[in-house]
Formats: C-alpha cells, structure tokens, sequence
C-alpha cells in the first residue's frame, strides 16, 4: 500500500496522485490526480501510484512531481 508517512488524523490534507513509472504518453512522476485525505481509513492509490502531501497545491493535474 502507497500510504504517505504521515501522522494518522482526522484534519484533511491534500495530497497529490502521481505516476512512479512512466505509462503510455504519461512521464514518470506525471500528477494524474489530487485527492483530499484525512488518514482515517485506508488508502491505495492503485498500482503504479503514490501520493505526496500537497496542501500548497504545487503539484496540480498534468505536472511532475519530482521526489528530493
């Protein structure tokens, strides 16, 4: 399960849907989706996606998130 390493809460965050592996035309890294989450249950962004924590919102659909 991608779950970020976050402290498990009841305040919503935004996080960012992004690809870990280039698929078709779309970049390794592509943002596909953004998602507000607050920890309470669990969640799978699916195979071949992780979230990043994005409450700013610099990571909107159609950019690359590039891990540091």
């Amino acid at each position: 399960m991608n779950i970020p390493e976050a402290k498990m809460t009841t305040e919503a965050t935004t996080y960012a849907v992004y690809r870990t592996a280039a698929s078709g035309g779309e970049a390794s890294g592509a943002v596909i989706n953004r998602i507000i989450w607050n920890g309470t249950a669990s969640y799978n962004p699916g195979e071949g996606l992780a979230l990043v924590a994005d409450p700013s919102g610099a990571y909107p659909i159609g950019s690359v998130y590039k891990q540091t």
